[in-house]
């Protein structure tokens, strides 16, 4: 009996032995923390997939915060060195980097790793009748929280065209939120960031297969609004929504705008980290499609730097001159 004890004694301390060396090992790599978005968003999915390829393909741990929190507050993250990466839209870097007066005191200091997907900024309705952005007078908006950049952006491309709080309801509130008034038939239209074409393989909700509603093909008929718009916008640029959406580009031959998505850090982030960062994810492509099927080595090349507002990192620079993305 004294043997047996000894033996199950002995078998525990080798194996806590051996679980304080892996444990030892984990926490002798240093630890970077990313903020991405909140749960069911291709920002948080596009976090999760970086987080494994840094965890298994460098020197380096990471981990992915998910967070009921807009760009702003990311931002603010990198600078007061709470978080070390996050997976912002080209607006939010934009007014961040310029210091724009609506939500910053100064310029933030914010470099970029690499673009990884467009930002797409799509309508869903149910309603037949709404074809083109004026059609939605006198209908329940949904957009996104009030002092976000997303929801103010596009707050201002509805008053370009005539639409306001005076004759049209207009909610401000999260995009999980806004698709659960919209599947509830509290709101007839939403209109969020909803990332590239990933989104539209998945569902606006749970619940609500996304094949039941149609995606608005904003016409643009109002061509002077539309450049109005991009002039006070400089990130956006027009996207074909075929390119948008696969499951609709036969039907579709309109445009929606875009700008970047992409990967930001503070400019005080050592040359070294930003590099292996940066060399790790396009080592990767393959591992990446697993999440994002569309992705492959021509969008990678397209996108790493398309419309990202802010400079690259001298890291990830270095990265791009050595395979030759950058002269």
């Amino acid at each position: 009996m004294f043997r047996k004890i000894s033996l199950v004694i002995l078998i525990c301390l080798l194996l806590f032995s051996c679980r304080a060396k892996q444990a030892n090992v984990a926490i002798s790599k240093p630890m970077l923390t990313i903020k991405s978005s909140y749960m069911n968003t291709p920002f948080f999915l596009a976090g999760t997939v970086l987080e494994g390829i840094i965890n298994y393909n460098t020197r380096l741990l990471s981990v992915n915060e998910s967070e009921k929190t807009n760009g702003n507050e990311k931002i603010k993250a990198l600078i007061d060195g709470s978080a070390d990466l996050a997976v912002l839209s080209g607006p939010e870097g934009y007014m961040a980097f310029n210091g724009h007066p609506n939500y910053w005191s100064a310029p933030q200091n914010i470099r970029a790793l690499f673009g990884i997907f467009p930002s797409v900024y799509t309508g869903f309705t149910h309603i037949d009748s709404i074809k083109s952005v004026s059609d939605l007078i006198g209908h329940r908006i949904a957009l996104n929280t009030e002092s976000s950049v997303s929801g103010d952006l596009l707050l201002y491309f509805l008053k370009l065209n005539g639409i306001n709080t005076d004759n049209t309801k207009i909610i401000r509130v999260e995009q999980s939120e806004g698709e659960r008034l919209f599947s509830e038939g509290f709101v007839d239209f939403i209109w969020y960031n909803m990332s590239y074409k990933y989104i539209f393989a998945r569902n606006v909700s749970p619940s609500i297969p996304i094949r039941q509603y149609n995606v608005s093909p904003f016409t643009f008929r109002e061509k002077d609004k539309l450049r109005e718009f991009l002039s006070v916008y400089p990130v956006f640029y027009t996207e074909s929504m075929a390119d948008v959406s696969e499951d609709t580009a036969a039907e579709l031959d309109e445009k929606t705008f875009a700008s970047s998505t992409f990967i930001a850090c503070s400019e005080n982030m050592d040359d070294e980290t930003a590099y292996i960062i940066t060399k790790a994810w396009f080592e990767n492509i393959d591992y990446i499609k697993i999440f994002f099927p569309s992705y492959n080595e021509k969008t990678a090349q397209v996108y790493f730097q398309r419309r990202v507002p802010v400079p690259f990192h001298p890291g990830a620079s270095r990265y791009f001159k050595e395979i030759g993305f950058l002269n």
